[in-house]
Formats: C-alpha cells, sequence, structure tokens
C-alpha cells in the first residue's frame, strides 16, 4: 500500500511546522478537517475568560481592550439608531418599529446557532428564548414598558452566553462572535431607557419619513 506523501501534522503542531499555542482552555487550537488543519473557532464566552482569570496576560489585556472596543461600539449604534428611527418612524409607527427590532435581534442567534452547528438541544433553547421576545413584542404594542423589559431582558440573555458559554444552568445555548454579546447588550440597554423615557407620542397616528437626512 502506498504510503501518503504529507506526513501527519504533530499535536500541537501548527501547518507551518512551528509549535501551536494552546487555547485559553488549555486545547488545541488546530484541528484536522477534511485533511486540513486550520485554528478552531473563537472562544465566545468573554466574560467568563476574563472573570475566571483564563489565558496568558497577553489574552487576557486583549479580552479587556475588545471588550470595551464593542461596549463603545454597542454604546455609538443605540445612540444612532435612536436619532435616526425618530427622524423615519414618527408616533405609532416608531412603536411597531422597536417591537419588531426586538424579534429579529432575538432571532440573529438562530443563525448563529446554524452558523456553529449546534445541538438540537441548543436549538431548542435559542428557539423558546425567541418565542418569549416575540411575546413581548406583541404586548408591546400595547403596552410601551414591555418593549423596555423586552431589551433589558434580552440584554441580559447577551450577557448569559458571555458568562455561560455554551450552557446556561444545565440547558445547551449556541456559541457566539466574539464580543457580539457585548455589543448587543449594550444596545439594548441603551434603547430600553430610550423607550422608557421617550417623550414621542406613540399613540399619535404613525408617519413615515423617507427622506429623513432633509432639514
Amino acid at each position: 500500500m502506498a504510503q501518503s506523501r504529507h506526513p501527519p501534522v504533530a499535536p500541537h503542531m501548527s501547518a507551518f511546522g512551528g509549535k501551536a499555542d494552546l487555547g485559553v482552555d488549555g486545547s488545541n487550537p488546530y484541528r484536522c478537517t477534511g485533511g486540513r488543519v486550520g485554528p478552531t473557532r473563537m472562544e465566545s464566552a468573554l466574560l467568563k475568560n476574563l472573570l475566571a482569570g483564563a489565558g496568558s496576560s497577553s489574552q487576557l489585556i486583549g479580552g479587556v481592550i475588545v471588550t470595551l472596543l464593542y461596549a463603545v461600539i454597542g454604546l455609538l449604534s443605540a445612540i444612532g439608531s435612536i436619532l435616526v428611527v425618530r427622524r423615519i418612524f414618527q408616533g405609532r409607527w416608531e412603536q411597531i418599529f422597536w417591537a419588531s427590532f426586538l424579534v429579529v435581534i432575538a432571532a440573529f442567534y438562530l443563525s448563529f446557532a446554524a452558523y456553529f452547528g449546534t445541538t438540537i438541544q441548543a436549538w431548542r433553547t435559542e428557539v423558546v428564548a425567541v418565542v418569549v421576545f416575540l411575546f413581548c413584542a406583541v404586548i408591546g404594542l400595547f403596552f410601551r414598558p414591555a418593549i423596555a423589559v423586552g431589551y433589558v431582558m434580552h440584554g441580559l440573555w447577551d450577557l448569559s452566553h458571555s458568562l455561560s458559554g455554551s450552557s446556561l444552568g444545565g440547558q445547551s445555548i449556541t456559541e457566539i462572535p466574539l464580543g457580539y454579546d457585548i455589543f448587543c447588550s449594550i444596545y439594548d440597554f441603551i434603547v430600553a431607557c430610550y423607550v422608557m423615557k421617550s417623550d414621542t407620542a406613540w399613540h399619535a397616528p404613525g408617519k413615515f419619513n423617507l427622506y429623513f437626512w432633509r432639514p
């Protein structure tokens, strides 16, 4: 039997012959998939690693920078969204927008579950979560505080993925892109505060201003 011309890559060795750094959990960051060697996906439980002090000092510093970066992006994104939405949607239409958007961001986790190839149990958990947020959105069409509560709950849901990884209270949950939980939770909390403090008359007839940039 003819032998392969390419010897297998030794454990903890990169595809380029150098020694590969171990992941924050001590695992080999390189794995074989279909005969190819490549890096594994990034760890999603960012806050969990930071609080536990996992990894090297450089990884901790990088994690703090990533956290602050995504927090600032979430803050600026929320402020920008609020300013633009107030110009485009007025009255009843703004209430409908924020209620609908709550369902949209909740459904993002289903796309993450599909991308990361999560388990059936995690799919069930994420689907149940979407149904809960859908319920908050429907109630919010008639009762403004329900929308704010929904965004606060979604912000906590974001953070639970960052603090728990792929398991929450014995229930499997999907992995998420690195830093997404920080970004989205900050965004959610800012929007929730706006919904509760806004002086917009959501009971007024809805108006749609497509040319919102015009004075």
